[in-house]
């Protein structure tokens, strides 16, 4: 309890001069659960083979674990076969049916598209992939979706284009093919240079903070990893006490800008290095709740076997993560 109280005085005094920590948890706080992204070179792939949604249990697990929100991964091909075509009934049926035992718990659904800015492999504003094709796509969605409000839209995963400007175009579309269908859901955007959080102030920040949204439901996503070079890649993490440089950066934004933000992808190993860095992750996020509305750990799902950052449970045993994490879930 001494290191606890510790690290939550610590991050009250990262906050800047005039403001104080809420005291309260992230109003969102989940796992993303992946799967039925899975095996991205195989389109549309065998269901079941190559790809799974969440199996039965996964949302009783972690709704008894606190958690209120669920990231799922998708494949926008997957989702709709042929630009500018109807969305495909028996994918789209599985992430309907997701969403609704989500729902059926109390928890909120971010459905994130997992193509890293492409579509069958040709990133969106390269020929013949246009931003109006992925205008489409997100106004078909928002069409499906829009009459449901525990559906939060992760426009895309970590967009692989060179361009921070490019890119504020193409989500700025999305957004007004979202809300010209009618939908009023929360968007989250994303930043290119793999969304991450450490530098998204001077890569993104610039480009991003004029995008407009008619509903004012504009969250800003960012990912951070805690190994040594934010790859999320090693199960070694830096140290507890560099922890919050990595996201000071974009908290600073975030009130700067009069911005939301969402960490939607973060990860450790399970050494006590990586589970002290962890610790210090709630407790910043929780401080400064003001600006950061929660968080999606990543990851958990059917098919991560002995992964190294996953939450999924073996055999009906915690993973050493959970435990880390449930210190902010239960308040």
């Amino acid at each position: 309890m001494r290191m606890l109280t510790y690290l939550r005085c610590a991050a009250v005094l990262l906050l800047p001069a005039g403001l104080s920590a809420p005291g309260v948890a992230q109003e969102y706080r989940g796992v993303n659960l992946a799967g039925a992204a899975y095996s991205s070179n195989k389109i549309p792939g065998r269901y079941g083979y190559d790809y799974l949604f969440p199996k039965p249990g996964e949302v009783e697990y972690f709704r008894g674990k606190g958690m209120n929100i669920f990231r799922i991964s998708v494949l926008w091909e997957r989702l709709q076969p042929a630009r500018q075509g109807a969305l495909d009934p028996a994918y789209l049926g599985r992430l309907r049916d997701f969403i609704a035992e989500a729902s059926r718990s109390g928890a909120k659904v971010i459905i994130d598209v997992h193509d890293y800015g492409r579509y069958r492999g040709v990133p969106i504003g390269t020929d013949p992939v246009t931003s109006a094709d992925f205008r489409d796509f997100w106004t078909r969605m928002a069409t499906a979706f829009g009459g449901s409000p525990g559906v939060m839209f992760g426009l895309m995963n970590e967009p692989q284009l060179h361009s921070a400007d490019a890119w504020r175009d193409i989500q700025q579309q999305a957004i007004l093919g979202i809300r010209g269908a009618g939908a009023k859901n929360p968007v989250l955007v994303s930043g290119i240079a793999w969304d991450a959080a450490h530098n998204f102030a001077t890569v993104n920040g610039p480009a991003l903070q004029s995008l407009q949204d008619p509903a004012h439901a504009l969250v800003y996503e960012v990912h951070e990893y805690f190994d040594g070079d934010s790859s999320g890649r090693s199960p070694d993490c830096i140290p507890q006490s560099q922890v919050v440089g990595r996201l000071a950066p974009f908290t600073a934004w975030l009130r700067q800008t009069g911005h939301k933000g969402f960490l939607g992808e973060f990860g450790v190993g399970r050494n006590d290095i990586c589970l002290q860095g962890l610790d210090r992750v709630g407790s910043y996020l929780a401080a400064n709740a003001d600006v950061w509305t929660g968080w999606t750990y990543w990851a958990a799902g059917p098919l991560w076997g002995e992964y190294m950052y996953t939450l999924e449970p073996k055999n009906g045993t915690d993973r050493p993560q959970m435990a880390v994490l449930q210190k902010y879930l239960s308040r």
